[in-house]
């Protein structure tokens, strides 16, 4: 569970943390205090995953291409759920 950060009590789910984007928020169960990352976070953790799965496209790599994908996909969602930090949402 992660912490929220209005309350500070761990009730953010995992799986929440997970999906989680700029316009997808978590609200937490104990305060009803909504959640949300940064759009710099967030798109600085999608840059690397996205490379590999668009290298897929412009090279010819074969027996390689479903591994990039899935190693892609990967990391688009574990370098978020990961290193981008829950703030507070503000309205």
């Amino acid at each position: 569970m992660f912490k929220c950060p209005h309350c500070e009590k761990p009730e953010i789910k995992p799986l929440r943390k997970a999906i989680l984007s700029p316009g997808l928020l978590a609200k937490c169960g104990i305060c009803s205090g909504e959640s949300t990352i940064t759009y710099k976070a967030w798109l600085t953790a999608m840059i690397p995953g996205s490379i590999l799965m668009l290298a897929t496209l412009v090279m010819d790599t074969g027996e390689w291409e479903t591994t990039l994908n899935v190693v892609g996909f990967a990391l688009m969602v574990l370098l978020p759920f990961l290193f981008a930090p829950l703030i507070k949402f503000k309205d």
